[in-house]
Formats: structure tokens, sequence, C-alpha cells
């Protein structure tokens, strides 16, 4: 039953639907709250959904008559706007219960031998891991392998401490592998990686795969699998058939365990199997919860203001950041500088990527500061008693929500905690679509435009392309992305929902009086001279590094974990290959800002428009050959650019280019033409290009976002009749000079100006 309750004529709306414990119910009213909260906003309304225990009343009738007036005031207000409710329906577990427990830890529960799947879903801190290594000591007393399977190597590399296995780099004998137990990136997965990959030895297994969530949208979605995606995926299916088939076992694990997870490895597997589902569904009382002190500016400079004046009254702060780049005026490496500064005598660990220290417990507890990246934001349990004071996290929108609150909670103690979150995140997936159909459909029609234009260039396996390749990992990745895309429309509100869902209790801090915003202004420039400095020395090092032979560069080039100086070297290389100019700091940082895409946009709209069906094909073939015949269509999207450069010609871009003296307004005939075409076809344009245009969006103002794609610049000149009159103005940057370097390339062999 459904009840919506409206106010204001009818602008703000609420939905109260029946709590349920019923899978199959809570599935049914999901789904018509989605439905009935699209078309509402599509009505122009604001749509909240309010939402309560089932205990304490089934339908809003029960609940007042149960809990009064007063709780059900308080439900109300505590109510979520829709795509914040949307986007958390995407994580609900609603599998039946095998063991239903609210336990502070979990227990060492034997597990049936006949359970085939075994699903365990239980909060941040209850012993997940603890409850993995009991599983894997068994089999291992019992002579059955056992495969750890995440998708972070220093992650990978500190469970298989505590399990007491190896770590796959830490094995060089191919016989022990093939007879061992070892735990590996699912990156590696696959017959051509370090690890030789073989579903035959793999018989009556056990299989563990912790943060699962987090493990299977890395595999779907992540750049460093995207090489041997569907590789991957083949073996991960076989793998999966192959422990199921022989009486081996699947444990899967997660805090944010959800339907799509287990929906897909059940689908995978390819055989009826009932799961054997853990829950616990233990949370923190109000005394036992942590206290989390919320910051809701728009930068986080009052949080960094207050956690240096912790640091000068002693405290020793966990801090988790959102990036590591010198890029990032809030990464671990800008901050690790900046303080360094400001406490020369503090002890500060950076965790990183970069970083090569290990950081146990007995390694945490020699430094006073710790800074962590997201290498280090799920698989630890940090449980030094006595050591951290607090724990602080900047949460840039970079990560899913679930990924903040899990680094926000790696410190097991009951300690304060300071979070300031971003009002939204800008990693879109796909279109930025929140509706599956809608990004599927989206990502098909794409699919096929890109195959068409392979035709158009006479691409000789067209007709081999396996355009179907496992439907199951293309819905989980649709799945996946809806849930990542609503999440980042309101990341903040989404964040403070988990973590209030997960019984934190939520303070917001006191808002800046005029003396902090002068310090704030301080610290500002502090950072950014921080910042730059250590950027530019970073681009000098670049610039300066060693340079490699062809064959040292294909060595390295594949080696998960490098030297700093080697990956120095690596990325001067690739600059240079990509360039074809001398590596200079400049050239470095261009390329951080994107300077490549814009370029290979500009080339193939212009000077190398002859050889882009050819560049596109000779992609498109290695995707084929790398997938043996099979591609997973996001990949291929993004690969492609034959149907960017057509949507641009269509709107005719690189006629405008041609008009560097012309003065643009938006009643020229031809702009308002252009303007018709991309508003009637703004849905397509976005699926393509990635560009979002508004409704009302003016001839200028879409022309301006197709040029700054290619990395032009409108800009406005002067007044003439009340209309206001623009100029394109072209880039200084000495592009043609790449250009014919590129050129060069694609005359000798088409195509191969692509790295």
């Amino acid at each position: 039953m459904c009840r919506v309750l409206s106010h204001k004529c009818i602008r703000h709306i609420y939905i109260t639907f029946d709590q349920d414990y019923q899978p199959k119910t809570i599935k049914a009213v999901t789904t018509a709250i989605i439905k009935l909260g699209y078309l509402l906003t599509l009505a122009d309304t604001t749509v909240k959904v309010i939402s309560w225990l089932p205990s304490l009343g089934k339908g809003v009738d029960d609940f007042i008559t149960n809990q009064g007036e007063t709780s059900f005031n308080e439900v109300y207000q505590a109510a979520l706007p829709w795509e914040v409710w949307k986007a958390k329906s995407f994580s609900q577990f609603t599998y039946l219960t095998n063991l239903e427990l609210n336990s502070r830890y979990l227990p060492l529960t034997a597990i049936p031998d006949s359970a085939r799947l075994i699903a365990v879903k239980s909060p941040k801190g209850t012993g997940k891991t603890e409850f993995l290594a009991h599983i894997v000591s068994q089999a291992q007393q019992n002579g059955r392998k056992v495969l750890v399977i995440g998708h972070r190597i220093k992650l990978l590399q500190n469970l298989c401490q505590r399990f007491g296995l190896k770590y796959i780099s830490d094995i060089s004998n191919e016989q022990e592998i093939n007879d061992g137990s070892f735990g590996l990136c699912i990156d590696s997965l696959h017959p051509k990686s370090q690890a030789h990959f073989d579903n035959k030895t793999w018989e009556n297994a056990v299989i563990v795969i912790d943060e699962v969530e987090q493990v299977l949208w890395h595999c779907l979605n992540s750049t460093t699998c995207k090489n041997n995606r569907v590789a991957i995926l083949k073996t991960f299916k076989k793998l999966l058939q192959k422990v199921l088939n022989s009486q081996g076992q699947i444990y899967i694990a997660d805090a944010d365990l959800s339907n799509i997870a287990v929906d897909y490895i059940l689908a995978l597997s390819g055989r009826p199997v009932e799961p054997f589902v853990i829950y616990n569904h233990w949370q923190a009382t109000a005394k036992e919860a942590d206290t989390i002190y919320n910051y809701s500016e728009n930068t986080p400079k009052r949080l960094v203001r207050d956690l240096e004046k912790h640091i000068r009254e002693g405290g020793k702060p966990f801090v988790c950041l959102s990036a590591q780049k010198l890029t990032s005026p809030w990464g671990t490496r800008t901050l690790e500088a900046y303080l360094s500064k400001q406490f020369p005598d503090a002890k500060i660990l950076r965790i990183d990527s970069e970083s090569q220290v290990q950081y146990h417990d007995e390694t945490l507890v020699n430094y006073d500061i710790v800074l962590a990246s997201p290498a280090i934001e799920t698989g630890v349990s940090i449980n030094l008693r006595g050591h951290f004071t607090s724990v602080w996290a900047i949460a840039q929108g970079v990560q899913t929500p679930e990924s903040v609150c899990q680094a926000l909670a790696r410190v097991r103690e009951n300690v304060p905690r300071y979070i300031w979150v971003a009002s939204y995140g800008f990693n879109r997936v796909g279109n930025g679509s929140t509706s599956i159909p809608s990004l599927l459909t989206g990502g098909h029609r794409l699919t096929q435009a890109n195959i068409r234009l392979l035709q158009q260039s006479d691409f000789e396996s067209i007709d081999d392309i396996d355009t179907g390749f496992q439907g199951e990992s293309l819905l989980c990745w649709a799945k996946m992305a809806v849930r990542v895309n609503a999440a980042m429309v309101n990341y903040r509100a989404y964040t403070q929902e988990i973590l209030t869902a997960n019984g934190h209790q939520l303070v917001e801090k006191l808002k800046a009086t005029a003396n902090s915003f002068q310090e704030q202004n301080c610290l500002t420039a502090a950072i950014n001279a921080v910042q730059q400095q250590n950027y530019e020395a970073e681009c000098q090092a670049i610039s300066q590094a060693c340079e490699l032979y062809q064959r040292e560069y294909q060595q390295l080039r594949y080696k998960l974990v490098k030297t700093r100086a080697q990956k120095l070297s690596v990325r001067k290389y690739e600059l240079k290959l990509r360039y074809g100019v001398t590596v200079t700091p400049q050239l470095v940082q261009q390329d951080d800002q994107g300077w490549y895409k814009q370029l290979r946009l500009h080339y193939f709209l212009t000077l190398g428009r002859q050889y882009l069906a050819s560049r596109d094909a000779l992609i498109a073939s290695n995707l084929i050959k790398q997938g043996q015949g099979s591609l997973f269509t996001p990949d291929f999207n993004n690969s492609q650019l034959g149907a960017i450069i057509n949507t641009m010609e269509i709107l005719k871009i690189p006629l405008l280019l041609e008009e560097s003296e012309r003065e643009f307004k938006n009643s020229d005939e031809d702009l308002r033409e252009l303007g018709e075409i991309a508003l009637t076809h703004r849905n397509q344009i976005k699926a393509v290009t990635g560009i979002g245009l508004s409704q009302n969006a003016t001839p200028i103002r879409i022309i301006k976002r197709f040029l700054t794609q290619l990395g032009y610049d409108l800009r406005f000149v002067r007044v003439s009749k009340r209309m206001r009159l623009y100029k394109i103005v072209h880039p200084q940057d000495n592009r043609q000079i790449i250009f014919h370097y590129w050129l060069n390339l694609d005359q000798e062999y088409p195509g191969s100006s692509e790295l």
C-alpha cells in the first residue's frame, strides 16, 4: 500500500509506503516508488520518501496509531530526497537469511558442507576478516586450495598475511602457483597475466572475495582491467562454475552487500544455487556509536584548519583522503608536504600507491599523523588502542559514498571523527543516467552507431564481433553504474544517510566566524603554494627521468609494483611516444590537464580526418583480438571517436573553427539552426559526447561547450545593438607541431598515431 502526502499546492510531495520484511514485497514496493517518484519529478515537484522500521508499524496509519504523532513528525522531518532514496534502494539486500544475527562480532560458525555460495553481510568492524581467516584455516587443514580475490594490491598483501597465504607476486615457482593457495588482484585473473591463471587447477577449492561489491565494480569498470576485461570476465565465470560444479565453496562478504552482487554471482554460476546467507544486523548503540562532526561548507578549508589545531594540541589523527596526485590541493602528497612544514618534528606516514611502507598496527604506532588515500579504504582493520585520537576525512566526489564510509571506519577504536563531503560527485558512468533501461539503451545505440561507422570503413572483422558478450556482466555493470550515478547527484546527502543508517551520530560543526574566514584564506594560500611547488618539482623530475629503451619500457609497463624512479621513466617514455616532442615540465602539466584528449579530437576533426576510420578500426581490432572475438560494449564505446567527430561535423563545428575573425551572436541564423539540432537531439549528444545541454541552452552556450572539448574558448568582446558578440579564441600551444608528428605516423601506417 502506498500513500502520497502533499502540501503547498502539490509542490512538495512526501511518499510513504508500507514497511515489510518479505523480500518479494520489498522489491515490488521499491519498484513502485521508483516509478511514482520519477513521474512526480516530471511534474516539477520536490519528492521525498518517508520510511521507518517495520516493527514500528506496517502502514503509515499503523505507525501513527502505535507510535504517536510526535514520532511520525520525526520520520517526516527525516524523509530522504527521492534521488537519495533511489540511490539507497539500489543497495538493498532482500535474500532469505539462513543465519540471522545481532552480534557485535561474527561468531566462528560452522558452515554446512552442502552450502556452495556463502554470502556474509555484516557491519564494518564486526570481524568479517577474522571469520574469513577461520574459513581459510579450516579449508587448508582439510587439504583444499584457497584463492583470495581482491582489487587492490596492498590490501590483498595485508589480507594474505592475516590468512597465512602468499600473494601472487611472492610466488616464483610455476608449480607452486598450480598446486598452492594464494591471493591475487582480479586484474590478474586471466591466462596471460603474471599468474598464468588456469581454471583447471581449482576443483573443489574455496574462493574468498572480501569487499565483493568493490571487487566486482573494479572488475567491470576500472581502467586497469580494460585491456583484458573480456579475458578476466571469461576466466571469472569459468572459475565460479568450476568450483561450484566440483563441490567447492565461494565466500563473498561485504558490509554493504546488495542483491546486485549475489544476483551476479548466481547468474555467472549458470546453475541453480541457493545461497547460504549470514546477515548480521548489529548496530552500535548511542553510547557505542562514533560521533561524526560534519563540515557543510563548499571547501574543506575549515576542516584542515581544525585538523592543524588538533595536532598542535597533541592529537594524533588518521586522515582519509580522496586522492594522492599533486594536482589535488587536498591529496595525500600535498597535505603531507604542508603538514611537514607546519610540524617539522612530527612523524608523518603517507599511505597510497606510491608509498612502500607497510601499515600494520605495529608500524602505525610509530607515527603521529597518518594520511591515507583510497588505497586503504577497504579490507584493513586498524585495531590500535590509545594511539589515534581522531579520524578525519575529505571526500571530494571521487570515491563512491560507500567507499568513503568504509575508509572512515578503518580505525576501529571509538574516537571522534570529522568529515567534509562535496555536495555532488563528478564520477559519472556511461551517459550519467540513473535509470538502468536508459543507460543500457543509450549504450546500445552508441554501440550500433560505432559499428555502422566501422562498416563504412570496410572493417574486415565486423561480422565476427560478439557485442552480446556476457549479458549478465553488462547488466551488473549497468546496475552498479546507475547506483554510482544516483549517488553522485546527491553525494553529500547520500554519504550522510549511509553514516546515519550505520548508527553514527552526525553533528554539524558550527559555521565559521569572521576570524576563521581570514585564517582559511591564509590556509588556502599556503596549501596552494605547497601544492604548486611540489607539483612543479614532480613535473621537473619526470622531464629529467632516465630515458628508457622500448624493451625496458615493455618490461616495466606491466609490472604492478614499480619504484618511484621507474614510474617517472615510464611516464616520460609514454609522453615522448604520445606527443613526439621533448618532454618538458610544461608538457607534463598540459597532459595532466587533459590536453591529449583535446588534441586528438581536434586532430581527427581537421588534419587527421582521413585517418579516423583507421584509428577506430585498429583499436576495435585489438579489443576483439584480446577478447577472442568478444567485446564488452562499455569499453568498446569508450574507445571509439567516430561518433563524437560525426556529431561535431553535423553541428558544423569545423566550419566555425575556420572563422577566426567572425563575431558570433545568438541570433545568427546558422547558430540558431545549430541550436535547434542540438536541443532536439540533446539526449543522443550526451550519450555520445558526454556533453549535457539544458533545455533552454542558447546557441552560444552550446558552441562554447563543444569548443571547450577542443581546448578552444568563446569570449565576449562587445555589445552591438543590444546583442552580446563573441569571438573564438584559438589556443596558442603549438599543437600543429604535434599534429604533423601524428600525421607522419598515420601516413606511414594508418591509425598508428594512437598510443
